[in-house]
């Protein structure tokens, strides 16, 4: 299954990941080179809140979390070693969050009614059943909680390959319903992890929600920050990038997501009962 896939990927992926990206703890991160919470301001204050955070990686967004003055917070994901890193990586900044391993799919290690705010960044594409995900947290909600949850943006999927390659012929379909399969590349460019991914189309998205019982209340798709703009707010600045942010392949992505969407973000709330 793509899931255990997935899995051994990220098992085997973790170290090189955590070496070679600089993942902010000030800020909620929503994609490389690209605005994040503080500027964009979509989950908002969280001080109070029991937070629960699905593909929480190396738990860097759920220590932001917990920094910000939420009540508790609690990580999932579907990698042991991402999860170990979190747990260190809390340790690391003192401050309070739980991290536990598993596939998003399956929150039955939680209990009803249990979080005010669910949140997920660049982690549903690996899932398999988003309608799964988007069950299990309205289950896990308390009546007027929210979730934001941040994709790959479909648009970026099709048309992004084709953009860089400048070749016409390597646009996607958007209506396909196939996995994507890639490979992860090294710094010799070798792939060390093979994912699957379906890049979720608008509608199944925003459909998806509504038909478990969340109101829309916003839509962001962040346009990425230029070169001139990131020189001069300097790479430290930004909520995340990679190493090879100097790289002409770095230089390109950044130019082309000032053109197309990289994240789509939708935020919403559970309808009170």
């Amino acid at each position: 299954m793509s899931n255990e896939r997935n899995r051994q990927s990220w098992n085997a992926l973790s170290a090189f990941y955590q070496r070679t990206h600089r993942i902010s703890l000030d800020d909620v991160h929503y994609g490389p080179y690209s605005p994040g919470e503080k500027e964009l301001q979509i989950i908002g204050d969280v001080k109070g809140l029991d937070v629960l955070e699905l593909g929480c990686g190396g738990g860097q967004i759920a220590v932001v979390l917990a920094k910000w003055g939420a009540k508790s917070v609690t990580g999932m994901d579907i990698s042991d070693e991402q999860i170990g890193y979190a747990w260190e990586l809390a340790q690391e900044q003192e401050v309070e969050a739980r991290f536990l391993q598993g596939n998003v799919e399956d929150l039955s290690a939680l209990d009803d009614d249990s979080f005010d705010l669910v949140v997920s960044s660049h982690a549903l594409n690996y899932v398999e059943n988003l309608s799964q995900v988007f069950a299990e947290s309205a289950r896990v909600l308390r009546p007027g909680g929210c979730c934001v949850f941040c994709f790959g943006h479909p648009l970026y999927y099709v048309l992004g390959d084709a953009l860089e390659a400048q070749d016409l012929s390597l646009v996607e379909d958007y209506f396909s319903e196939n996995r994507h399969t890639w490979d992860w590349l090294d710094d010799q460019r070798t792939p060390i992890a093979t994912f699957e991914q379906t890049y979720w189309r608008l509608d199944q998205i925003l459909n998806g929600l509504i038909a478990v019982g969340f109101r829309i209340t916003r839509v962001e798709e962040p346009k990425g920050y230029s070169l001139a703009q990131i020189e001069e707010q300097g790479f430290d600045a930004l909520p995340y990038i990679d190493e090879d942010f100097a790289s002409e392949e770095a230089h390109r992505f950044i130019e082309i997501c000032t053109k197309i969407p990289f994240s789509l973000i939708v935020a919403a709330s559970l309808t009170q009962e």
